[in-house]
């Protein structure tokens, strides 16, 4: 959930990168081969994250024509985004810091490319020989803490909404 006040204003955007054309989520988990075939397919025709990560500056110079006032950038990928924070956050990036959440493609060859303070977010299903080859890797302040109870998207789309909020409020 994103919160601003007059103390800390901020604003949060999500772009549409699928352009209304989402994967169906009876694809998630991907755990039979005609799941897993239609979600390499979305992937391949939807989320270059290549094509995607080259959308970004104009995306943000478009909503700072709208929104002046906004003078400090952050970004915050999940899943395929986390492939996304590692190609924008590189030399001429207009962020000031970023975060990976349960990334996706963990790369540590895209590490020391990264120019501004990032936080990292595994879960129990990303490539621990990755993480922490990219985490050596990384030459900039870092955090990454590993969240091994959690399934792949337990911060995005495979989280469990009904069973926080009925936590939630039986705690309060």
């Amino acid at each position: 959930m994103a919160y601003g006040d007059k103390e800390k204003p901020y604003q949060v955007f999500i772009p549409d990168f699928f352009e209304g054309k989402p994967a169906d989520i009876s694809w998630y988990p991907p755990d039979n081969e005609e799941k897993g075939k239609k979600l390499g397919e979305f992937f391949k025709t939807q989320g270059d994250v290549s094509k995607v990560a080259s959308r970004v500056p104009k995306l943000i110079e478009a909503i700072k024509q709208q929104h002046s006032q906004i003078q400090t950038w952050a970004v915050v990928g999940f899943c395929w985004g986390g492939k996304i924070v590692n190609l924008v956050c590189r030399e001429g990036t207009p962020f000031k810091v970023a975060a990976a959440c349960h990334p996706g493609m963990v790369d540590p060859d895209d590490a020391p490319k990264i120019i501004v303070p990032i936080a990292i977010l595994p879960s129990k299903d990303e490539d621990e020989k990755a993480v922490s080859e990219y985490e050596k890797n990384l030459k900039v302040p870092h955090i990454v803490e590993w969240f091994k109870d959690q399934v792949h998207g337990w911060m995005a789309a495979r989280y469990e909404f009904l069973s926080w909020q009925q936590a939630f409020h039986s705690e309060c």
